[in-house]
């Protein structure tokens, strides 16, 4: 398993106390200058533009001053029968009036040296001096209007002088103002560019990194790691990025080596749970013989790697062997002086023993135990540098329960037979005395009476009559043993007590000519085999007193389960019936299926029917466990013949 100690946690200190400024601050600071930048720019054009904002309309005054310089020479000029005083009037307050409008003077500077604040103020002196008192002097003469008109000239050149200069204010405040644009927007591109690059640089190439790194780990690729940058929040971020693909590479390693594990473990289980199905079904399907238990000590042997191993069962001491042949006399002594006890309910063992087979060997002596005494010890070989872990001992212990439980069953099966065959043998003993034994009774007493005869010399027909019924005697002795062979023959196959019931039905059918109807509600699960063959004989012995006593035509055979899980078998027939009170003449049929309801625990009657005819009811309790009765039964064996009994 990996055993990496976790990674220690990487230390972030604050963007700033390390020296370099953080992300977020200097982005701040490009966009506070751009933004700085941009705002001057947008002041300064304001101010400009704020500023040159009247200059036009001053151009515009000072041009009409013009206009008007010509208006009032043209107003002197006029015909003399008009009369121009108040129309010249008026052009001289207009010129005044535009002289010093606002809009013109919003345009003049206060310095007093500067030159349009003198252009303007030439214009003034200009006016008041020369040209005002010029045109109130002007005559209609052509010299005076010559005179004026230098005067007008004069004048004139000083106004656009001052449009001028005027003009050239305004183009330069235009200039300066493009000026100041260009260079703002330079300064916005570069700081831009610069803001870019270093988001590229600072920003989005750490991301970038960060995201490939991101999706290469994804792929489960841990090996990636984020290359060392500036102390930032991306370059604490890359930090711990690469911590945490540390961290995940000792996890992941981690938890392969405990898949790993547990992949391991359950193949050990997987080898484990096929090891004891082949053993369950080797010792439970076939007889547990010495091939089969050398078959599963190669099994325990080949999926533990041990050596060699050997059974003991009892106090025979070695019975199967897998070793070589030079291991049979170690594994002898071993069985021998391990297995003592084998067999005594008093030295239960339960464990693995572990002790010293020779030289770098070790032996281990697992108990054949069933739960309740020991039939013996699995012995073992082994290394000494190789200890067993703990699934495998409990493997062997499992396994030593499994032929412990098989070796029990074996020898409960053995004292079941016997006990049947004990069984078996009392009920020939009883139905060879209460059948065959009567009938050579009653020949013995007709052989004694026919000799009595012959003494006496009596009649023929005394003696063919004595003779007839030792004839009578002999057949019907010699039909009983045909029965009682017949019965002791009699086996159940594996499909069961319906298939041999239906034989037998068959068989008497066709022996005696009976309308026999089979109504089996039972299934094969019903009632264990040594049960199975009691009732069978019950049913043969009813129909052959009915064959021979009854005088019958139709028979009626019921078996069904009871709802208290007892069983009910009853045999009806049509017969002569009997008188309840009087005693059977052949009494030893009903005395035999007495005994045989005995075995099963149950109770056995014969009476009359109403209708006419006898009954013979057979109760008796069902197994541990049985399938209890249902209202209806979905497939009982039933086979009626024509006009049977109802």
């Amino acid at each position: 398993m990996n055993t990496r100690p976790p990674s220690a946690s990487p230390s972030f200190s604050p963007p700033g106390r390390t020296g370099t400024p953080s992300v977020v601050v200097r982005l701040g600071c490009w966009i506070a200058a751009i933004a700085s930048l941009a705002a001057l720019s947008i002041i300064i054009s304001i101010i400009i533009a704020d500023l040159s904002s009247g200059e036009a309309r001053a151009i515009n005054m000072a041009g009409s001053l013009r206009m008007h310089s010509y208006a009032i020479q043209s107003t002197v000029g006029l015909d003399e029968g008009e009369s121009p005083a108040p129309r010249l009037e008026q052009a001289l307050a207009e010129f005044e009036r535009r002289y010093a409008h606002p809009d013109l003077l919003k345009a003049i500077p206060t310095t007093e040296t500067h030159p349009i604040r003198e252009a303007y103020r030439e214009i003034g002196t200009e006016w008041r001096e020369h040209y005002r008192p010029a045109v109130l002097r002007c005559g209609p003469d052509a010299a005076a209007r010559r005179a004026l008109q230098g005067d007008t000239a004069r004048i004139v050149s000083r106004i656009d002088r001052l449009v001028a200069l005027v003009e050239e204010g305004l183009e330069t405040k235009l200039q300066w103002l493009r000026l100041i644009q260009g260079i703002s927007l330079g300064l916005l591109l570069v700081l831009g560019a610069s803001a870019v690059l270093q988001l590229k640089r600072h920003v989005l190439r750490p991301l970038g990194e960060l995201l490939a790194s991101a999706r290469i780990v994804q792929r489960g690729n841990f090996d990636v790691r984020i290359p060392r940058r500036e102390p930032d929040e991306l370059g604490q971020l890359g930090e711990a990025f690469n911590f945490m693909v540390e961290d995940l590479s000792r996890i992941y390693g981690e938890l392969e080596d405990r898949v790993q594990e547990k992949t391991e473990a359950l193949a050990r289980s997987n080898r484990s749970l096929q090891l004891l199905y082949r053993t369950t079904h080797a010792l439970s399907e076939k007889a547990v013989t010495r091939d089969t238990l050398l078959q599963v000590l190669k099994d325990v042997e080949a999926l533990i790697g041990l050596r060699a191993g050997a059974l003991c069962l009892g106090r025979s001491g070695l019975t199967v062997n897998t070793g070589q042949p030079g291991d049979a006399s170690r594994l002898q002594a071993l069985c021998e002086s391990s297995c003592v006890g084998c067999g005594d309910d008093d030295i239960p063992l339960t464990s693995v023993l572990v002790g010293h087979a020779g030289p770098g060997e070790r032996s281990l002596s697992v108990p054949l135990f069933d739960g309740t005494r020991n039939h013996g010890a699995m012995l073992l070989l082994q290394a000494d540098a190789e200890p067993l872990e703990a699934w495998q001992l409990e493997l062997l212990q499992a396994v030593g329960r499994h032929i412990g439980s098989a070796l029990a069953a074996l020898h409960r099966d053995e004292e079941r037979h016997r006990l049947a065959l004990l069984d078996e043998r009392s009920v020939i003993a009883r139905e060879l005395h209460d059948s065959l034994a009567q009938s050579l009774s009653y020949l013995k007493i007709q052989v004694t009476r026919l000799q009595s005869l012959l003494g006496r010399n009596p009649p023929p027909e005394r003696v063919n009559e004595v003779v007839q019924e030792l004839r009578d005697g002999l057949s019907e002795a010699y039909r009983q043993l045909r029965e009682l062979l017949t019965t002791f023959r009699l086996r159940i196959d594996g499909r069961g007590l319906p298939a041999a019931i239906e034989e037998t039905v068959q068989e008497f059918r066709r022996r005696t000519g009976l309308e026999i109807s089979l109504d089996n509600r039972l299934s094969s699960l019903d009632m264990p085999p040594d049960r199975e063959i009691h009732v069978l004989q019950i049913i043969r012995e009813a129909l052959s007193n009915i064959e021979r006593h009854a005088r019958a035509t139709q028979v009626r055979i019921a078996l069904e389960n009871l709802p208290d899980t007892t069983m009910l078998v009853t045999i009806d027939d049509n017969g002569i019936g009997f008188d309840a009170q009087a005693t059977p003449i052949h009494r030893y049929g009903i005395v035999i299926m007495r005994d045989r309801a005995q075995s099963l625990k149950g109770e056995l009657q014969v009476r009359p029917r109403p209708e006419g005819g006898t009954r013979v009811e057979l109760v008796f309790p069902g197994q541990a466990g049985a399938i209890p009765a249902a209202p209806h039964h979905p497939a009982p064996t039933h086979t009626p013949a024509p006009g049977s009994i109802p």
